[in-house]
């Protein structure tokens, strides 16, 4: 089969990971997959690394700063735009199935309807707010799409009150081994003590993914690792004590528009008691450097979140992982076994249970489960057994 893929972004976050693997498994068996993106980035040079054909055509992607008249109008002229050309590439590509990646790539099912061709839509999020957009998505993934996948029961769960049972597929994201880096991990370039403790958060800067409250936390951990420090630094054989320095990292950029998050969490880092003991390091294009420089991942959403892929690769590293008890996460961490679960809103309740599980013993007990778990439930092999189930029906 001939399929044109849709996707809303370039970069090189969750559902971009999972969207290049699923165009890799329909190329590998044996369909011609054509691809637009939004946008120029990281993403297009993957899959032309590929051999995949790639387009870049302004999709009219549905984000909130579009939430207005102004807004609206713009919208709608970019998807004008972006149907003449997609139907241009439907017909020269003799195109068969269309896919569309995430909720935000709306014309996919509109640019299917019109050709008469089916449309298989790849839902990754969960959206509670505002009432309306929910109300609005799930009329489209009814009238539009032929087949559904679901990323995570939470997903599954959030949609199916409005959409017919016979369209809905949950299919776990698989993870494939990150690819090994030369580079210097961050404890080395950032001349972080060696006998420090790491907590790091890997995410877009969004105001849902809990950049401020993983602040909040470092905060409450180091205050306590001081007042600690000062208080009872002797054991009882009038020794002293040696605690691990923490340190934290903060990885990712901001979606654009939304700079001004980033700018307040620089704000926010300011305060003289991270001075050299949180560092913001951006986007991480070599997530293994990332993942070899942490002891522990905090995962600390505002919002449920689908199915966070870097909950998986901390764990497929033998991380353990602190996450806000909601969304996917609670299909992928057993709490005090591959991970524990924190409040959504009390940074001090969620530094004591994380202090919980920094010794050496209970953190390589928690990552050794962790793996184990990632390698029998969400495999690359069971995703791709599973993608192309979907592809032959």
């Amino acid at each position: 089969m001939r399929i044109l893929f849709l996707h809303s972004s370039s970069d090189t976050y969750g559902a971009s990971k999972i969207f290049l693997q699923t165009v890799a498994i329909a190329q590998k068996n044996g369909h011609t997959a054509i691809v637009v993106l939004s946008n120029n980035g990281s993403l297009e040079k993957s899959l032309t690394a590929i051999g995949v054909d790639v387009h870049i055509v302004n999709l009219g992607i549905i984000r909130r700063q579009y939430f207005n008249l102004a807004g609206i109008l713009n919208r709608f002229q970019k998807w004008c735009t972006a149907f003449s050309t997609l139907n241009t590439l439907i017909q020269s590509h003799q195109i068969d199935i269309i896919f569309s990646n995430t909720a935000a790539v709306l014309i996919g099912g509109f640019v299917a309807g019109r050709n008469g061709l089916k449309h298989i839509w790849h839902i990754h999020e969960i959206i509670e707010k505002p009432a309306f957009l929910h109300r609005f998505l799930a009329w489209r993934f009814r009238v539009t799409a032929d087949q559904l996948i679901m990323v995570s029961k939470a997903v599954e769960n959030h949609w199916q009150h409005a959409l017919p049972a016979n369209k809905i597929i949950q299919i776990y994201n698989g993870i494939e081994p990150i690819k090994p880096s030369s580079s210097p991990d961050f404890k080395t370039t950032l001349h972080i003590p060696a006998n420090a403790l790491v907590i790091g958060m890997a995410a877009r800067i969004h105001y849902w993914k809990g950049q401020s409250y993983f602040v909040e936390i470092a905060r409450a951990m180091l205050i306590k690792q001081l007042n600690e420090a000062s208080i009872s630094n002797v054991d009882s054989n009038n020794q002293i004590k040696a605690f691990p320095p923490l340190y934290f990292l903060i990885a990712g950029d901001p979606f654009p528009g939304y700079e001004y998050l980033l700018d307040a969490l620089q704000a926010q880092l300011k305060d003289p008691i991270f001075k050299d003991r949180i560092f913001y390091i951006g986007l991480v294009k070599e997530m293994d450097v990332f993942y070899r420089s942490i002891d522990l991942l905090i995962l600390p959403s505002q919002q449920p979140d689908p199915l966070p892929t870097v909950i998986l690769e901390a764990m497929q590293y033998g991380i353990p992982v602190a996450a806000t008890a909601q969304g996917g996460a609670l299909e992928m961490v057993n709490e005090n076994e591959t991970g524990i679960f924190i409040p959504l809103n009390n940074a001090a309740v969620a530094a004591e249970k994380i202090n919980a599980i920094l010794p050496a013993s209970i953190r390589h007990q928690i990552g050794a489960a962790g793996k184990e778990r990632v390698a029998t439930h969400f495999s690359q092999s069971a995703f791709e057994k599973n993608i192309t189930a979907v592809f032959e029906k």
